[in-house]
């Protein structure tokens, strides 16, 4: 559905929304998240990868898995920015799960729908949740401004999937109803890509805190925490 609705600068915008939420998309996903953790001139980076199914309005987690990175004298945010658009070109689901903004990166991968939160030039829009005001199209990406919950926080999503805002709406609200109060509104996919990510950082953080600055050199730390994987 569509209605007129007036933004904070008096411009008049078009809302979208959604009254019942029905998704009628099914397939494929995966969601991917990074994090780091560094110590002195070290850095530990961690991808986090979360696969699985949607049809409708239920979805499935079938798969959890990470990748990492160490890496010496370098910038870890651009380091783990490059490990999750690797892994978002990788054409293996149907659909991407990204917390980014695309138009930053001037990243236009397939088949992305990717969420900042706490975005800039907020609108404010009275209207009834869940809605969604499509704002600007940068070089293949469309991006635009979402609303769940009237208690919910005001996110931004950019995308270069080729569906209707109004499907797009109906997805993400079927996947930001989840009852956790850090996913309810948000997008409970990328919620738990966020924990697996930060899960296994803080597992490879704990050796690095302790022995980072037991070595003689790079090679050698590199060469422990390859062990500690294959341990598990």
């Amino acid at each position: 559905m569509r209605s007129s609705a007036m933004i904070d600068n008096g411009d008049s915008a078009t809302v979208l929304y959604t009254t019942f939420g029905k998704n009628n998309w099914c397939g494929t996903y995966k969601a991917i998240d990074g994090s780091f953790h560094t110590v002195a001139n070290l850095s530990y980076i961690v991808v986090g990868i979360v696969k699985g199914e949607i049809c409708g309005n239920e979805y499935n987690v079938k798969e959890i898995s990470y990748k990492d990175n160490i890496c010496e004298d370098c910038n870890p945010e651009d380091v783990m920015r490059k490990m999750e658009y690797e892994e978002a070109q990788k054409l293996d689901v149907d659909l991407i799960f990204l917390d980014r903004k695309l138009t930053f990166d001037k990243f236009t991968g397939k088949n992305i729908i990717s969420i900042a939160k706490d975005p800039a030039n907020v609108p404010n829009i009275n209207h009834e949740t869940p809605w969604l005001v499509s704002s600007y199209e940068r070089d293949g990406i469309r991006g635009g401004y979402f609303k769940l919950f009237s208690f919910s926080w005001v996110f931004l999503v950019e995308v270069t999937v080729d569906w209707s805002w109004e499907n797009i709406l109906s997805l993400l609200y079927v996947l930001g109803k989840e009852p956790i109060p850090e996913a309810l509104g948000y997008n409970y996919l990328l919620f738990l890509v966020d924990k697996v990510a930060k899960y296994y950082r803080d597992k490879g953080s704990k050796a690095l805190d302790v022995i980072a600055h037991n070595y003689n050199n790079y090679r050698e730390f590199r060469s422990f925490i390859e062990w500690k994987r294959k341990k598990g």
